[in-house]
């Protein structure tokens, strides 16, 4: 499979958006994040408040969302 075949297929890329998404509920839950940050990616609160705290970056985003499609088209086979 092709990587234009992953970021044009739809059921793709949301298992990589949930898998990176419960990611960051984990980082939050714990109250981890990234040492001297200065962007990536955040989170609101459990009670749905605004939060500032980067949690991780895109670069592991992406490992992270790669991975879960990898092991997602693995698990079809």
């Amino acid at each position: 499979m092709s990587l234009s075949e992953i970021y044009n297929n739809r059921e793709l890329l949301e298992v990589a958006r949930k898998a990176i998404e419960d990611e960051l509920i984990v980082w939050r839950d714990d109250r981890t994040s990234m040492l001297n940050r200065r962007n990536g990616l955040v989170i609101f609160e459990r009670d749905g408040s605004p939060s500032s705290i980067i949690r991780f970056g895109a670069e592991d985003a992406l490992v992270i969302g790669l991975k879960a499609i990898e092991k997602h088209l693995n698990d079809r086979t």
